[in-house]
């Protein structure tokens, strides 16, 4: 059945081939002619690599980075700047599913992804060539000064929380050195293990030395423990203050700073040749849909013929 069906389309071939040429060949030269209607396109590649960004549990620093990009803020910030509403003819407020449309559009016309190296490729279509450059380079600028903005405002919240902790810590040694200082000027000590031992051997050598004496050794050992014990704390204080204004110094240096989160491996470049519509498959696609329709529609002339 199956030969007896080859030998029906070859034959249906051969008799009908000139009118299958003249079908293929007037779709074929329709369509080319067709093709100089659609709006050509120039497209303008980028590639840049994620700098200072650090891997968050699985999500690497180029899928954070395609995350920002991808960002509603870039888009909606570009179609401002760019005025890409009505460059695309599209009406978001008198039209319903503007903008659905715009996203659309913004898709088909902006394309960012990622490479097998870890870096993102940018690619802007657009029928001017220069605006696709343009639109290409802000694109990038946009997410670089967004990254920047984000990790910013993350930095002052660790800024804000670390000065807290170094305001409570400078109060806390404050505090603690006044109660050493009043300690030592209550009793008048300067070094208590030596005036406790100067004293203890007065009262050994002179029996005549009164009871105060005896009070004011014990007292100046007392104080001087309790001024070990202060000693002790403030030290402990005063190497976590180091410690956080350590931490503090750095989340300044950063919050100050201008620090880039992507640098360029390929500049966007300026197109001189379109990249859009290819002819050659607009035309070869119309030609083998025209020989397939044809020749499906004379098989089924044949068999309506062999039925009737």
């Amino acid at each position: 059945m199956e030969n007896l069906n080859s030998l029906n389309v070859i034959k249906t071939i051969i008799k009908n081939l000139k009118s299958i040429v003249l079908i293929v060949a007037a779709a074929a030269i329709v369509s080319f002619f067709a093709s100089f209607l659609i709006k050509e396109k120039y497209k303008s590649n980028a590639v840049v690599y994620p700098v200072n960004l650090y891997q968050n549990s699985e999500e690497s620093p180029s899928e954070q980075l395609l995350q920002y990009f991808l960002s509603d803020d870039i888009k909606y910030k570009l179609a401002k700047d760019f005025n890409l509403f009505s460059r695309y003819g599209i009406d978001t407020i008198n039209s319903k599913g503007g903008k659905a449309l715009f996203d659309y559009m913004y898709i088909e016309n902006i394309k960012v992804s990622p490479t097998i190296y870890e870096s993102i490729e940018i690619i802007v279509k657009d029928e001017d060539p220069v605006f696709a450059q343009k639109l290409n380079a802000a694109l990038i600028s946009n997410t670089n000064e967004f990254v920047k903005e984000k990790k910013k405002n993350i930095v002052n919240q660790y800024l804000l929380n670390t000065q807290n902790v170094i305001d409570i810590q400078k109060k806390e040694i404050d505090s603690l050195s006044s109660a050493f200082v009043k300690i030592k000027t209550d009793y008048n000590i300067v070094d208590e293990n030596y005036q406790a031992k100067y004293l203890s051997k007065q009262i050994t050598s002179n029996a005549n030395l009164n009871e105060n004496s005896k009070l004011t050794v014990k007292g100046i050992k007392e104080k001087g423990m309790d001024l070990r014990v202060l000693n002790g704390r403030i030290n402990s204080v005063l190497n976590s203050y180091s410690q956080i204004k350590v931490k503090r110094d750095n989340y300044l240096l950063d919050a100050n700073g201008n620090i880039d989160f992507c640098i360029y491996v390929s500049k966007p470049n300026l197109q001189d040749k379109k990249c859009y519509p290819v002819r050659w498959i607009i035309v070869l696609v119309s030609s083998l849909s025209s020989l397939f329709l044809s020749l499906a529609f004379f098989l089924f002339k044949n068999r309506a013929k062999e039925i009737f």
